[in-house]
C-alpha cells in the first residue's frame, strides 16, 4: 500500500487572514454576548431574550476588554493580510480607541441616565423586524420585558452625578416609553392564546411600573444632585476629532462651517429671486412653507410617493446599485423618540437579517409643525433618509460580510456625509431641481452649516444650550420647540452634527481623488457602489478601501 506523503497528510496551513478571522470572530462574539441589544440590532439572534448588565462593574469590565482587544489588534501583523481585512483591522483599532475615550476618558456613563431609552430600543427591533414569526418574537420581547425592572434598578447605581439636561431628557423619555409597550401589548393580545397573553400582560405592567419608578427616582434623587456642565471641553473635543481621523482641527472645521454659512445665505438670496422675483427672503420662505399637507396622513402619503419616485430615479439613472429584496416603510416616529426627533429619522434593518426592510420615521405635529413637511422639501428629505441616502447606504453596507464592519464600523461623517452629498448630487442630475426645491435644499444646507459651528462651540464649552437654540432659530427660522429638541440631542452626541456638511466635503474630496486615480475608467456609479458596499467606514479609512477596489477595477479589461 502506497503511503501518503507527509506534505499531503498535514492540515492546511493557517494563513494570516484565517488567524485574523479567528480574532475578529472572537471579538464580535464576546461583544454580542456582553451587549445583547447590539446583537439583536445586528441580526445575531442568540441573545434576543437578554439585557446587558448596566452596572459600573460591567463598565469596568468593558474598559478592560477594550484595552485587551486593542493590544491584540495592534500586535497583529498587517503584512500578509488581504486588503479588506487590513481595513477591518484599522476599523477595530479605531473602535477600541473611541470606546476607551467614551468609557474611560469621558465617563459619560456616570452622567447620562439613558436606561429607559435602552429598554425601549431593546424591544423595538424585535417588534418591527420580521426575522421570525410574530409569536416567536413576542417570546423574546416577553423575556426582555421581565428583565426590565432589574435592569433599571441596576442602572441607578452607575449614575454618580447626572447632567441636568440629560436627566430632564431621561424623564421625558420615561413618559413616552409606555406608549411603545402598549403598542406591543395590543399586538400580543391579538396574536397569543389567553394563557400566554396573561403572562405577557403581567410582564408589560411590571415593565411600565419600573419605568415610572425610574422616572420618580430621577426626579426625586438624580435631578436635585445633577450638574449643569455637559461639554467635553476644548482638549477632549480636540482628542475626539483626532481619534475620528477627520483630518482637521476643531477650529478649522468651525471656520469651514462659518464660511459655508455665509456663502449659503448669499446663495439663498439669489434663489429667492428665482422663486418669486422682487420678494423678500422671509416672504418666499413663508410662501413655500404654506405649500404643505393639511393633515399628517396627507404628509405620510406624500412622503411615500416621493420615496417610490426617488428609488426608481436611482435605478433609471444608474446612480447606484439597489440591492435585491430591500424595502423602505414610511411610518410615524415612535412616541418615545419624538421629543428628540422633531422632524423624523431613519431606522435601519438588522445587518444579518434576511428581511432588509428599513423604516423612515416622520414626526407628527400641529398645523405649524406640518409646514416643515412642505411639498418642495419632501423629495430632499426622502433622498436623505431613503434613496440614495441612509436606507440605500445601510442595506448596501449589509451586503458586506465582515462581522467587524457590521459591529464596529460607524463612521458618522460617512453615514451623514453620504446622505447630504446625495441631496445635492441628485439635483445636479435633474431630480426635483425647481427653484423652490433648490431654495429648500439650500435652507437645509444652512442648517447643516450652523450645526458645524454649534457642534464645535457647544462640545468645547464655548456655547450654552440656550445660545445654540437661538443660533438655530436665527440662522434657520426653526421654531423654538424644534430647536430645543435638536439642541438636547446635540449635547449628547458631540462631533455628530458636524458630520453632515463636513462629511459631504470629505466625500467630495474622496471623489476627486478617486477620479484622478482612475482616469477614464472612473464613473460615478463605480464610486458610489464602492462606497456603499464598503460598509459604514469612517472616511479616514475609506480611502484605504478604495485603493484596493480601484486597483482591482483597473486590473480588469475595459469593456467594449
Amino acid at each position: 500500500m502506497k503511503k501518503k506523503s507527509a506534505a499531503k497528510s498535514r492540515a492546511p496551513r493557517e494563513t494570516t487572514d484565517t488567524r485574523w478571522d479567528h480574532l475578529a470572530q472572537d471579538i464580535v462574539k464576546t461583544l454580542c454576548r456582553r451587549r445583547p441589544i447590539l446583537a439583536t440590532h445586528l441580526g445575531i439572534h442568540d441573545h434576543d431574550g437578554e439585557l446587558p448588565d448596566p452596572s459600573r462593574e460591567a463598565v469596568r469590565e468593558d474598559i478592560h476588554l477594550a484595552h485587551q482587544w486593542l493590544k491584540r489588534i495592534e500586535a497583529f501583523p498587517t503584512r500578509g493580510l488581504s486588503p479588506d481585512r487590513a481595513v477591518d483591522k484599522a476599523v477595530a483599532a479605531q473602535w477600541c480607541r473611541l470606546e476607551l475615550f467614551e468609557l474611560e476618558t469621558c465617563e459619560t456613563w456616570r452622567h447620562r441616565p439613558d436606561a429607559a431609552q435602552t429598554a425601549a430600543y431593546s424591544v423595538l427591533p424585535l417588534f418591527i423586524n420580521e426575522f421570525a414569526p410574530l409569536n416567536e418574537r413576542l417570546d423574546k420581547i416577553h423575556s426582555r420585558l421581565e428583565k426590565i425592572p432589574h435592569f433599571l434598578e441596576r442602572a441607578r447605581s452607575r449614575l454618580e452625578e447626572g447632567v441636568t439636561l440629560w436627566v430632564q431628557v431621561a424623564i421625558e423619555t420615561c413618559g413616552a416609553v409606555p406608549a411603545l409597550f402598549e403598542q406591543i401589548r395590543a399586538a400580543a393580545e391579538r396574536s397569543l392564546d389567553h394563557e400566554r397573553y396573561q403572562h405577557f400582560y403581567g410582564a408589560t405592567l411590571r415593565a411600565r411600573t419600573a419605568v415610572q419608578d425610574f422616572a420618580d427616582w430621577l426626579r426625586r434623587e438624580a435631578l436635585p444632585r445633577s450638574k449643569p456642565e455637559f461639554a467635553l471641553g476644548p482638549a477632549r473635543f480636540k482628542e475626539l476629532v483626532k481619534l475620528r481621523e477627520l483630518g482637521a482641527s476643531p477650529e478649522a472645521i468651525r471656520s469651514y462651517g462659518r464660511k459655508q454659512l455665509k456663502n449659503l445665505k448669499d446663495r439663498l438670496k439669489k434663489l429667492a429671486g428665482k422663486v418669486k422675483p422682487g420678494a423678500k427672503l422671509a416672504e418666499v420662505s413663508k410662501e413655500i412653507r404654506e405649500n404643505s399637507p393639511k393633515t399628517f396622513e396627507e404628509a405620510l402619503a406624500a412622503v411615500r410617493e416621493q420615496v417610490l419616485r426617488s428609488r426608481q430615479w436611482v435605478i433609471d439613472n444608474e446612480f447606484a446599485t439597489v440591492p435585491d429584496g430591500e424595502s423602505l416603510e414610511v411610518v410615524p416616529t415612535p412616541a418615545f423618540a419624538r421629543h428628540l426627533m422633531p422632524f423624523g429619522g431613519y431606522n435601519a434593518p438588522a445587518h444579518f437579517d434576511r428581511v432588509q426592510r428599513g423604516f423612515y420615521w416622520v414626526t407628527p405635529g400641529d398645523a405649524e409643525r406640518l409646514k416643515e413637511h412642505n411639498f418642495p422639501s419632501l423629495m430632499n428629505m426622502s433622498v436623505h433618509e431613503g434613496y440614495p441616502g441612509h436606507h440605500l447606504q445601510f442595506v448596501s453596507a449589509h451586503g458586506n460580510p465582515s462581522p467587524i464592519r457590521a459591529a464596529m464600523a460607524d463612521g458618522t461623517e460617512f453615514i451623514e456625509g453620504w446622505a447630504h452629498y446625495c441631496e445635492e448630487a441628485v439635483k445636479a442630475r435633474g431630480l426635483d431641481n425647481t427653484p423652490a426645491a433648490l431654495f429648500v435644499q439650500t435652507q437645509d444646507m444652512i442648517w447643516r452649516a450652523a450645526r458645524i459651528v454649534i457642534d464645535v462651540e457647544l462640545s468645547s464649552g464655548r456655547m450654552t444650550p440656550a445660545e445654540a437654540v437661538e443660533m438655530l432659530r436665527k440662522e434657520t427660522g426653526m421654531d423654538r420647540l424644534a430647536a430645543e429638541a435638536e439642541v438636547k440631542r446635540y449635547t449628547m452626541s458631540p462631533g455628530y452634527q458636524l458630520s453632515y456638511l463636513y462629511g459631504k466635503k470629505l466625500v467630495l474630496e474622496l471623489k476627486t481623488w478617486a477620479s484622478r486615480k482612475m482616469g477614464k475608467r472612473f464613473t460615478d456609479r463605480f464610486f458610489h457602489d464602492a462606497l456603499l458596499r464598503a460598509g459604514s467606514l469612517p472616511l479616514g479609512l475609506m480611502r484605504k478601501e478604495l485603493e484596493w477596489r480601484i486597483k482591482e477595477a483597473r486590473s480588469k479589461p475595459v469593456a467594449n
